[in-house]
């Protein structure tokens, strides 16, 4: 093994370090460790809303693998991209913060983790959909779901983004259109839950 290999070995077997060396990294993105990149990557969490926001990806993601419109959610997720980036830019211009690299380059670090997860399950799914024994069928199709689950999942996650720039480009506090969702959500399953009953 090279020496170069060694002295990483050496920074992750003691998980303190390790772990100490993730958050650093963190840091130089102007993330609060761990924790703050998750609660960057996925905003439904920070509000509480990870139920709905799942439940209807979810649902959402059965019904674009059947219709077979992957490619439409492709499209979606190149659109939240550019309109999370471009209300960004108008929220930081109201806010009086300069544009910069650096919170570019967050943008990046955040879309570089979805896309190697949707590259992962899309990895699996293509080798599961080449196969013709029935259970790498079955695995193929739960590949094919998820990859469009996580994508729609990235388009949901975006929209909140979005939201909270929205609210801060009309004068509102960043969670004001984000916690009618909440309210919209609370209603509806407040309304399933009495027909349950």
């Amino acid at each position: 093994m090279s020496y170069f290999f060694l002295q990483w070995w050496g920074i992750f077997e003691n998980k303190k370090v390790g772990m100490r060396f993730i958050n650093h990294f963190l840091e130089t993105y102007g993330f609060d460790g761990v924790k703050g990149l998750l609660l960057s990557l996925f905003p439904s969490f920070k509000y509480d809303i990870q139920v709905p926001v799942l439940t209807g990806s979810a649902l959402l993601a059965v019904v674009a693998d059947v219709l077979g419109v992957g490619p439409v959610v492709a499209v979606a997720m190149l659109v939240a991209i550019v309109a999370e980036m471009w209300t960004g830019i108008k929220a930081s211009r109201i806010r009086g913060i300069h544009i910069e690299s650096f919170r570019f380059s967050r943008c990046i670090l955040k879309l570089c983790c979805w896309l190697i997860i949707i590259y992962i399950i899309n990895a699996f799914y293509m080798e599961c959909s080449c196969q013709g024994r029935w259970f790498e069928v079955l695995a193929g199709v739960f590949f094919g779901v998820t990859k469009a689950l996580v994508m729609i999942w990235f388009v949901v996650e975006h929209v909140i983004s979005i939201l909270e720039n929205l609210a801060v480009i009309d004068g509102k506090p960043k969670e004001a259109l984000v916690e009618k969702i909440e309210v919209f959500w609370d209603k509806v399953s407040d309304m399933m839950f009495k027909k349950v009953k």
